[in-house]
């Protein structure tokens, strides 16, 4: 009995010294990936007792927000990074060399979906369009540079409008106003598609199919290379490098421990660590904000031209 105590009053210790590391976010509370987040905090507190992670709501300003709010305590907060990273960087909003990745949630599994289409077809059936609407939620971000890609090889224009959520551009699609294509979950088309039967998915804007609809393919597998909406946790680079990647480590294995099955059916995300080989956060973050930067370049002068 002496000897519990003594491990118990260790082990109280060590829980009554635990450093609070809080996770500023970026996204909209009901946004799809908000409670994967909350589970990884909840299950790296579980698997060590140096930090306590604890999750904060600062959405607003696409993503540009949380991460000044954690510019504000480099050392003890980290930030979501939103989809529209690169594009902020680029808008002179944020400094990119400023972050640095500590986990990858990875790349949402979002169906690129139209009411001009045909699945079985997929995205070729858009060929001999003149005019593609775009709904998302903001210029240079994946579902418009996909659609740029898109019309470049099938010859039709892209026009974009800006909503605040794809979900909002979804719902004037389903209602034939004005919308031709969205990028959105494929568990919100199928709720949908009971309202139009015209709505389609053409693929996938994923590295692997979904697991509701595995008969569509993937851009990649239809031949192209287009940006995914990727999501990522990051630190202030005035966080101290071993401390970086000691909450790395927690969070990635929080993550794990959570599981592929759970990240694909809670919010269809495919964390890079469950690849085969599996890819760390870092060379994660590398690729796909080095894919951002070569398709934002290639592609200002019609990025720019649809402000």
């Amino acid at each position: 009995m002496k000897k519990f105590l003594i491990l118990l009053l260790c082990v109280s210790s060590l829980v009554g010294a635990k450093e609070i590391i809080t996770l500023e976010n970026g996204s909209n509370p009901s946004q799809h990936n908000v409670a994967t987040y909350i589970k990884t905090l909840e299950m790296a507190n579980k698997i060590q007792y140096r930090y306590e992670f604890v999750i904060e709501m600062k959405p607003g300003a696409g993503g540009v927000l949380a991460l000044k709010t954690m510019d504000a305590s480099p050392t003890n907060r980290l930030s979501t990074m939103a989809a529209a990273f690169v594009e902020n960087a680029k808008q002179g909003l944020i400094n990119e060399a400023d972050y640095a990745p500590v986990m990858a949630q990875g790349d949402a599994c979002w169906a690129v979906i139209t009411n001009v289409g045909d699945t079985r077809k997929g995205v070729a059936s858009l060929q001999g369009q003149r005019e593609i609407i775009v709904g998302g939620t903001g210029f240079g971000n994946a579902a418009h540079i996909t659609a740029i890609v898109l019309g470049e090889k099938y010859g039709f224009k892209v026009r974009y409008i800006v909503y605040k959520s794809n979900l909002d551009a979804l719902v004037d699609m389903t209602g034939d106003n004005g919308i031709n294509f969205v990028l959105e979950r494929v568990q919100n088309y199928k709720t949908f598609k009971e309202r139009n039967p015209k709505l389609q998915i053409l693929g996938m804007n994923c590295p692997i199919r979904s697991a509701i609809m595995p008969e569509v393919k993937t851009l990649k597998e239809q031949g192209f290379s287009t940006p995914g909406v990727f999501l990522a946790v990051v630190a202030n680079v005035k966080m101290p490098r071993e401390k970086r990647e000691e909450i790395s480590k927690i969070l990635t294995e929080a993550q794990a421990r959570l599981g592929k099955e759970y990240m694909l059916e809670s919010a269809d995300l495919f964390a890079p660590q469950f690849e085969k080989p599996p890819v760390s956060a870092e060379e994660f973050f590398i690729k796909r904000t080095s894919q951002m930067h070569y398709l934002t370049r290639k592609y200002k002068e019609q990025i720019d031209s649809a402000r």
